[in-house]
């Protein structure tokens, strides 16, 4: 059972439907109708919370109304009842539980978007829009489907992206794990813009990073995506920054090398190894504010907790030539990685959960009769649900090579 309990949120006039927290993937989000919005587990795929509007589902509007007709057909014809009962009476409130086709289907939906913002194929892709269109009209959303299957019946773009190596990756890995260097970096897509550079299959591989002490100086590459906007990379700053004191030590531009990559170079002021630790990141805009080293640790363990996913679903359309044995010591080292980062952040609970599933894939690991107990009632209840079973996104898993 996935039961959520609602509550009343005094300061926004907002419910929110809430379950277990997320576990150490994150969420995925979708907005079926306008004024509701619904964030599922990226790891289990169950409901983690609604948010909804009562004044504007009150109101005798067609947004009200799909608002009204979406969550009795999620949650059944006592839902809008219980909402505004409870944005009434705060603290009298009923469980409500998705009914599991529906949310079956948003949760698919929401985390094909959320795998199509860090996958090395383009986004624009029409395979991306055509499973859209296939689970929008399956979740009763014709407006969505509408708005999808023009992109879907789209050309394919050409050429194809170059295939990946994951055994290659998997080196890359284990050289920068014996490194152990205080310089860090992650391609954050949250901050650049969609469809500019080309995610590689893991964060240490989105960004090439390369520190010459002798320069001084840190040199950084990424890959364009095929059909990339200049312009956007033009607004674009690779920045070195110690998020201790939330300082910028260096930025520069990106130039263009050719085939598909950009480069930039970075001087250095100063020596890394003064510092106890800093970040390589790339941002939309010279001036925006450094992110503190709490959250440059969770925005990388939840990309790597996506690449231990996607490497979990072996999707052949990257990598052909890749061995299903190769897919899962890939998702075994990004889920080693993931429980790093959770565990720098101080989330003991995303830290153990991160450590099942690698338990579960790492060949020298799940043998073991038993791991460490739960930090947490919490983390034992995350742990219980089943992970999600399903077939690659149809974008990564068709060859066409």
């Amino acid at each position: 059972m996935n039961d959520l309990m609602p509550r009343s949120e005094r300061e926004t006039g907002q419910v929110i439907i809430e379950g277990l927290p997320m576990g150490a993937a994150g969420e995925a989000s979708v907005v079926p109708v306008p004024g509701l919005h619904l964030a599922f587990d990226r790891a289990d795929g169950r409901l983690c919370r609604v948010i909804v509007d009562p004044a504007e589902m009150n109101r005798r509007t067609p947004a009200g109304e799909q608002v009204v007709a979406m969550l009795i057909r999620l949650f059944g014809t006592e839902a809008p009842s219980v909402i505004a009962g409870v944005a009434d009476r705060p603290g009298e409130a009923s469980v409500l539980s998705p009914e599991p086709i529906l949310a079956g289907a948003l949760s698919r939906l929401a985390r094909l978007d959320a795998t199509r913002a860090t996958s090395p194929i383009p986004p624009g892709s029409p395979s991306w829009a055509a499973e859209a269109a296939e689970l929008t009209e399956l979740a009763g959303l014709p407006a969505q489907t509408r708005a999808e299957a023009p992109a879907a019946e789209a050309p394919a773009a050409a050429p194809p992206p170059p295939a990946l190596d994951v055994a290659a990756e998997l080196k890359r890995l284990e050289n920068d794990l014996m490194r152990q260097a205080a310089l860090q970096w992650m391609l954050d897509p949250s901050l650049v813009p969609e469809g500019l550079f080309r995610p590689g299959l893991s964060p240490c591989s989105d960004l090439l990073v390369r520190h010459e002490r002798a320069k001084p100086r840190v040199i950084v590459e990424a890959q364009l995506a095929s059909g990339a906007d200049c312009a956007a990379l033009g607004r674009c700053r690779a920045r070195l920054v110690d998020p201790g004191i939330r300082r910028i030590l260096a930025q520069a531009s990106f130039t263009k090398a050719p085939p598909h990559s950009v480069r930039a170079e970075l001087r250095l002021p100063f020596p890394l190894d003064e510092l106890p630790e800093t970040w390589l990141e790339v941002v939309p805009a010279e001036h925006r504010p450094v992110r503190s080293t709490m959250g440059h640790r969770i925005r990388r363990a939840l990309r790597w907790a996506d690449a231990a996913l996607r490497a979990e679903r072996a999707p052949a359309g990257l990598a052909p030539y890749s061995t299903a044995a190769d897919w899962a010591a890939l998702a075994a080292v990004a889920w080693d990685r993931c429980r790093r980062d959770w565990e720098a952040a101080g989330d003991a609970d995303r830290a153990y959960l991160a450590a099942r599933r690698q338990a579960a894939l790492d060949p020298k690991t799940k043998t073991r009769t038993c791991l460490p107990s739960p930090p947490s009632d919490t983390a034992a209840d995350i742990a219980r649900q089943a992970p999600v079973d399903g077939p690659a996104y149809r974008a990564e898993a068709l060859t066409t090579r």
